[in-house]
């Protein structure tokens, strides 16, 4: 009766020792981005993921990851990316503090050229100035 007591009073602390280590169990199974771009030609792109609550978010122009940065660090499952030039670009993801990286992503930016640029504000301009047309003829007629 007595040993029935004692591994019915060890039940609560086994489990609160399972407790603290579930977090270790998920952080070794990783983070895995979601479908990451190939290409981005708009100026901005989206990287999503799931699998931890705290991520590091690393971002390096070459495979070697010799000049990575942090970009991001938190408990978000998606960031925006921002404001780089032309080039290819790596990004890796681990839950924070984990000392190995779980996934990597590459996405090349190639942004418009100056003469599809330059289209495109012209097709916008003529838009602008058959509206303002329109707009000015048809109050002539009321």
């Amino acid at each position: 009766m007595t040993s029935m007591w004692k591994l019915a009073g060890a039940w609560p602390l086994t489990l609160v020792g399972l407790m603290w280590l579930l977090p270790a169990c998920v952080a070794l199974a990783g983070v895995s981005f979601g479908a990451a771009p190939a290409r981005d030609s708009a100026g901005f792109f989206s990287l999503d993921w799931s699998g931890a609550e705290r991520v590091e978010l690393e971002q390096s122009t070459g495979p070697d990851y010799r000049d990575a940065r942090i970009v991001y660090r938190g408990a978000d499952t998606r960031t925006t990316i921002s404001g780089l030039p032309d080039g290819e670009y790596r990004f890796r993801i681990r839950p924070e503090g984990a000392p190995e990286w779980s996934d990597q992503a590459v996405v090349v930016v190639e942004h418009h050229s100056l003469g599809r640029a330059l289209l495109f504000f012209g097709l916008g301009a003529g838009v602008f100035a058959v509206l303002m047309l329109a707009i000015a003829g048809g109050r002539r007629l009321s």
